[in-house]
């Protein structure tokens, strides 16, 4: 008995080695899932690289089992305004962006990506709240469904530093210095400089910098100070203006094809979420300190003039959002129901804030007077 026990459990031994070793073997076999994914933003600016830095972590948290890159350039497959097309279509199983680029698909993008005034008042903080507690990303979806994109996911991987007022070819010292100039502006902020009397070009990143050296336009705005430097914006401009007020929240996206993520298990999904949730947050600190390396390096080395935007010009410009908003409420049922529901959210966390929140400048003032 003892000799014919030890047998069996030889064999049960032997049969479970088996087993195991086919499991780990048929996992090894499992064949990556390939994804190909386009950016909006061209190669070498900080908009692509925070795009490649996440495409590259859901690379490494799946342990290769989900690769989305190497993210390719505009125009690879599509051009950039048509990335969120192609993955709409199946062109593309998955893309990177930013929201104010469809504006002229549905005008309620630009609550995603640069409204004047937070709205409302809000900064990133504050809106980044409302689109993970608040509703924005449910609504975010919907607006996505109900223009004809039903067949995307899109997912933030960086929230918006506060884009500063813009680059000029002099200083701007009151609200009619804008009028005449022709400019650069995305999303509908392009609305808002037009109440200004801008002659406004709206194009991606990408096409700033041909258009400065051809003098196709005058001025511009972008980014972040270290965006505005990767893309070689303080080359050609050297009055920079600051802060702004009608870009001071957002999100930057990943874009994925809802067909290619249904079919993924669920444990990649967690993955991208995850990696999404962790980027946005991880990409938005970062974009914030290498600003003010950014900012130091275009001042002390290229001549840059930090200009501060005199009062009327961020009072008259968010007069101009008010009228703009205005009239999209009219018109476009999408846009006044998620406004609606920044309003709402801002009504309730801008005012919670002041109680708790000492003005920055107060501090600021006492450690580091201007």
């Amino acid at each position: 008995m003892k000799r014919s026990s030890m047998w069996v459990i030889g064999v049960v031994i032997i049969v479970t080695l088996v087993f195991a070793a086919c499991v780990v073997d048929a996992a090894a076999q499992e064949k990556p899932i390939k994804w190909r994914t386009q950016s909006t933003f061209g190669v070498g600016s900080w908009d692509f690289v925070h795009g490649e830095r996440a495409i590259e972590r859901i690379g490494a948290m799946s342990q290769g089992r989900l690769q989305l890159g190497p993210l390719l350039a505009p125009g690879t497959i599509v051009p950039a305004y048509e990335v969120l097309d192609a993955v709409n279509r199946g062109i593309l199983e998955a893309g990177q962006g930013w929201e104010g680029y469809w504006v002229g698909k549905n005008s309620a993008f630009t609550l995603f990506s640069c409204a004047a005034g937070g709205p409302f008042g809000m900064d990133n903080w504050d809106y980044m709240a409302w689109m993970f507690f608040g509703g924005g990303y449910d609504l975010w979806r919907e607006l996505m469904a109900s223009t004809g994109y039903s067949n995307v996911m899109p997912f933030m991987i960086k929230g918006e530093f506060p884009e500063p007022l813009g680059w000029f070819p002099k200083p701007i010292t009151s609200f009619e210095d804008l009028k005449g100039l022709k400019m650069r502006v995305a999303g509908l902020a392009a609305e808002v400089f037009k109440e200004a009397g801008v002659a406004v070009v709206n194009v991606s990143g990408g096409e700033i910098l041909p258009l400065l050296e051809r003098k196709t336009i005058d001025a511009t705005e972008y980014s972040d100070p270290h965006s505005d430097l990767l893309l070689g914006i303080p080359d050609i401009l050297k009055y920079y203006h600051a802060p702004g007020i009608h870009q001071p929240t957002g999100n930057t996206s990943i874009y994925i094809n809802k067909k290619k993520w249904e079919s993924l298990s669920q444990d990649l999904k967690n993955i991208v979420e995850t990696v999404c949730n962790e980027m946005a947050l991880k990409n938005n600190f970062e974009e914030w300190v290498q600003g003010q390396w950014a900012l130091e390096k275009m001042e002390k080395e290229m001549g840059v003039k930090v200009v501060e935007t005199p009062t009327d010009v961020v009072d008259k410009l968010l007069e101009a959002w008010d009228k703009v908003a205005a009239r999209e409420c009219e018109t476009n049922p999408m846009f006044k129901k998620i406004y609606e529901s920044q309003r709402e959210w801002a009504s309730k966390y801008v005012p919670y804030r002041r109680i708790f929140y000492i003005d920055y400048s107060k501090v600021a003032d006492y450690y580091w007077k201007k």
